[in-house]
């Protein structure tokens, strides 16, 4: 973890160490207030550094390479997954009940008795960090969305493979419908065929070994094997090239194009 601790980090440390040893030294002061705000900024400071470090902590013991920690939804440790689900559960629900308790006692303070705050530099930096808190919760609220967004994507990517997902597709490239992470998503679909588009293209048969209307049958061209008795082969009526059907149809959901000629496939080209 002491990795990951930077000097943004020293710097919050010292700030808030310093700030609520202030605070003991003036305790007696601020008891008179109309609020006890001391005592929201002392839990507003707890609950930062708890952040913080839950953060560092769900970072480090993530698995390699697996993304953000919060962004990921999808955690496969047991400890950043739960840290995941505690913040943004309870931990980010109470900060914002916390930060909207202080800024009403902070106003109430500033109406009724201001003079019980010890120097004008208190009460504005009482409301400085009223300021930050608000960032943080509005960067991690649109952090929560990012990640909902995120997850929505996936299960929508997930149920489009589903679709064209069949026993030929597992054998060759494994359980292809259930992503790992949202970095799963980077490619995964950008101007690709619908599913019902892919399955009703014409061009599919089974394929028998020889020569077929004129053209030698070899090899897919995406997967690298021959072609073999009985498979389930698709061909292209845009343009003729032969592959596996479950390796052109993965193919087609991410780029409507043939991966040899480059030549447009579209809905056109479906299956009277």
């Amino acid at each position: 973890m002491a990795q990951l601790l930077g000097y943004n980090d020293g710097i919050l440390l010292v700030s808030l160490l310093y700030s609520s040893i202030d605070l003991q030294f003036e305790w007696d002061s601020f008891s008179t207030c109309h609020q006890p705000i001391h005592v929201w900024l002392l839990a507003s400071y707890a609950c930062v550094i708890a952040f913080r470090l839950t953060h560092l902590l769900g970072v480090q013991s993530a698995a390699e390479g697996s993304g953000d920690f919060l962004l990921d939804l999808r955690q496969k440790n047991r400890l950043p997954r739960l840290l995941a689900q505690l913040t943004w559960a309870l931990g980010l629900p109470f900060f914002v009940l916390c930060t909207l308790l202080g800024t009403r006692w902070l106003w109430g303070v500033a109406m009724h008795t201001p003079q019980c705050v010890p120097t004008d530099i208190h009460l504005w930096f009482a409301i400085f960090w009223l300021a930050l808190c608000y960032i943080w919760i509005f960067s991690h609220v649109a952090l929560g969305i990012v990640a909902w967004l995120l997850e929505r994507r996936l299960r929508r990517t997930e149920g489009e493979l589903r679709e064209i997902e069949n026993d030929d597709t597992r054998s060759r490239w494994g359980e292809v419908s259930r992503l790992q992470d949202y970095r799963s998503l980077a490619g995964a679909k950008s101007a690709g065929l619908a599913p019902a588009v892919i399955n009703g293209l014409a061009g599919v048969s089974v394929y028998s070994c020889g020569i077929e209307d004129g053209k030698e049958a070899t090899e897919c061209s995406i997967c690298l094997n021959e072609f073999r008795e009985g498979e389930s082969n698709r061909r292209l009526s845009v343009c003729g090239h032969d592959f596996h059907q479950s390796c052109i149809d993965l193919w087609l959901l991410r780029r409507a194009e043939c991966p040899l000629c480059k030549r447009n496939v579209s809905a056109e080209d479906t299956a009277l």
